[in-house]
């Protein structure tokens, strides 16, 4: 009797250790990982503005603490560099100007270090992300 239920004992505990091992297989990498020091992103703002007007671009936190990024002149697109706090943490765009009130982007969070940039275009006002090369990105042990 107790050989039967050792027996069944390890087997409970190998059919659980390969149930295991099989979910992790199934997650993404990033889920598994520790999340690394952010890097920087490069952030580019399209003033496409059917009027005229300078704009200063800021990013804004959830907490609402606005980082200045600089400016954009009319009919013109500016590349910023970001480095976000941590990659879980969401975001704003904030466009200011002298003559109209201010515009806001949805709200966004930089996903990985795999984000090697995100635009912004007041027309439509989206925001959209570009990935990096896998093989271009450095990495510091």
């Amino acid at each position: 009797m107790q050989t039967h239920t050792s027996l069944r004992t390890a087997a409970g505990m190998a059919a659980v250790a390969i149930a295991a091992a099989a979910g992790t297989a199934c997650t993404p990498a990033s889920v598994n990982r520790p999340e690394g020091k952010p890097v920087p992103v490069q952030l580019t703002v399209n003033n496409n503005l059917l009027r005229a007007t300078d704009l200063t671009i800021y990013t804004v936190d959830w907490a609402g603490q606005r980082k200045l990024l600089g400016s954009v002149p009319p009919r013109t697109t500016r590349d910023f560099t970001f480095t976000p706090a941590s990659y879980s943490e969401q975001y704003r765009f904030l466009a200011t100007r002298i003559t109209g009130r201010d515009i806001r982007s949805q709200v966004f969070s930089i996903g990985s270090e795999m984000t090697g940039q995100v635009t912004w275009s007041m027309i439509p006002n989206l925001v959209g992300f570009r990935g990096t090369d896998p093989d271009t990105t450095s990495t510091t042990p």
